[in-house]
């Protein structure tokens, strides 16, 4: 993406944060009225709301304790933030609607001109979904899913594979939280380890100056570790991620395939986003697609989950991927949901299963609400075709 792409994207993006930032901060203001707490109630607001703007710009910068701290306050307050947004607009659509049609009795609506109660429900609303989606964050589940691919491995009856996704290392998950995560791969037994991209939140200088590289030689599976490229390790230059993990028992598949233990085809594609920050579009699924050994298990790895139609063409069993997140935030599942055709779970179309990922980490604010985060556990039992 060129220069002046990033500049003019980042102005809209901060003028409507702004923009909505004055309504809610003003809303709020209105709210308390004469209160001698308002004047402060302002000054505070806006610090937190800069401090996730300030917060971005240092996590691309120099790996400081200070970038860490203002950035974790800052991406914490978005999470809060977007649920005084709704709870404001909220308030502001049932008084709209109350004043045409009268839909409250009295009591109710002397609650919702009660300023002061109402600036303290919506904070308390607002700090308890963060708070509660912060705890559902910092607890990523094992989830069992179970696939029949219709080939025979001689010798093998069914393949383990654990699939980890959006992991996102940097100023926000560091050392502790993947130390964790290798833990429950290995608890899991597995014979194949996948990493379906944005294993780097798009500054790889966190990762290697917290040194979190070798916590995933630790990891256990004999059919190795392997993983590609999301669009955050493209926003944070890819090579430098790339080079230094794979020093650490994780190869990363570019555009490539590998014949694996006699077993699979490990097909793994650069995300679709490459070119809008390399300049370089990322090989053809044609050019990629070519499978020595079709009659044996075929996975593909794409970070996002898209040409679908065309993977089920190709004898690929299954396709791996991530990015959504599944919104991460609730309401933005829903529109994940739209814009992807399977934005989380296992569908199949033709021969070929294809499994989003809602992911191991987060992206800003270390919260989720309205869905889990997991490490996938896949059970592949293979059969002959009949």
């Amino acid at each position: 993406m060129k220069n002046y792409a990033i500049l003019i994207f980042f102005s809209i993006v901060s003028i409507v944060y702004f923009l909505v930032n004055y309504y809610v901060v003003s809303r709020g203001a209105k709210a308390l009225g004469d209160s001698s707490f308002t004047p402060y109630f302002k000054w505070i607001y806006w610090i937190l709301a800069l401090s996730f703007i300030i917060g971005q710009i240092l996590e691309r910068g120099e790996p400081t304790q200070i970038a860490r701290i203002v950035t974790h306050i800052g991406s914490v307050w978005l999470a809060v933030f977007l649920y005084l947004l709704l709870f404001t607009i909220s308030v502001d659509l049932l008084n709209l609607l109350n004043n045409w049609l009268k839909i409250m009795d009295k009591p109710l609506v002397s609650i919702f001109t009660n300023g002061q109660m109402i600036f303290i429900a919506g904070w308390v609303i607002a700090l308890s979904i963060a708070g509660s989606g912060w705890l559902n964050a910092r607890y990523p589940k094992i989830k069992q899913v179970d696939i029949v691919v219709n080939k025979n491995v001689p010798g093998k009856n069914e393949l383990t594979v654990v699939l980890g996704t959006d992991l996102h290392i940097g100023a926000m998950i560091g050392k502790k939280r993947i130390h964790e995560m290798v833990q429950k791969i290995n608890s899991q037994n597995p014979d194949l380890v996948l990493f379906a991209g944005d294993l780097v939140d798009h500054n790889p200088l966190f990762v290697k100056a917290a040194n979190i590289g070798p916590e995933f030689l630790s990891i256990k599976a004999p059919l190795g570790v392997f993983a590609v490229a999301g669009n955050h390790e493209f926003i944070g230059h890819a090579e430098t991620s790339i080079d230094y993990l794979q020093q650490f028992g994780i190869t990363y598949l570019r555009d490539t395939s590998v014949f694996v233990g006699n077993t699979l085809t490990i097909i793994g594609r650069d995300d679709r986003e490459r070119k809008q920050f390399e300049g370089v579009s990322r090989k053809s699924l044609d050019s990629v697609a070519q499978i020595r050994h079709p009659e044996l298990p075929v996975i593909l790895m794409d970070h996002q989950p898209v040409e679908y139609q065309q993977v089920a063409e190709y004898p690929v069993d299954l396709m791996v991927s991530g990015h959504t997140h599944k919104g991460q935030l609730w309401p933005f599942g829903y529109i994940t949901s739209l814009v992807y055709e399977n934005d989380f779970g296992l569908i199949q179309k033709g021969k070929t299963w294809f499994y989003t990922s809602s992911g191991y980490g987060t992206w800003g604010p270390p919260i989720r609400t309205g869905n889990r985060p997991e490490l996938v556990l896949f059970h592949i039992r293979f059969q002959n075709e009949k």
